[in-house]
């Protein structure tokens, strides 16, 4: 037998299956979205601006926190939990001036009487 008049290739050297340098990020537990309950406190400040509207300006506070906090959560949706959360931000916000409201009429109509 003779030997080839060219060798043959070297074999390829073989990858290990994972890489030299884990990507970056590697190991970070990723951070739940805040987004997901900030149309849940806009609809909790609403329901309390609603039920607190007879003390004389709070119910008015909580209604102006919660329609800040819906006008917030509509604009940053959570995608990554679920779909779309702008109802609930939108349910936010209308309990949130029902209770401004509330509190208007029962401040203008309790201020003279005292």
């Amino acid at each position: 037998m003779t030997t080839p008049a060219r060798p043959f290739p070297a074999e390829p050297a073989r990858r290990s299956p994972l890489p030299a340098h884990p990507p970056l990020g590697a190991g970070v537990v990723p951070r739940p979205s805040h987004g997901g309950r900030l149309p849940d406190v806009a609809i909790m400040f609403g329901a309390l601006s609603i039920v607190t509207f007879w003390m004389f300006g709070f119910g008015i506070l909580l209604g102006a926190a919660a329609l800040a906090t819906g006008a917030l959560a509509a604009r940053r949706p959570d995608v990554v939990d679920h779909g779309s959360t702008s109802p609930e931000a939108l349910l936010g916000m209308l309990a949130g001036a029902f209770g401004i409201a509330a509190g208007l009429i029962f401040l203008g109509s309790a201020l003279p009487n005292l």
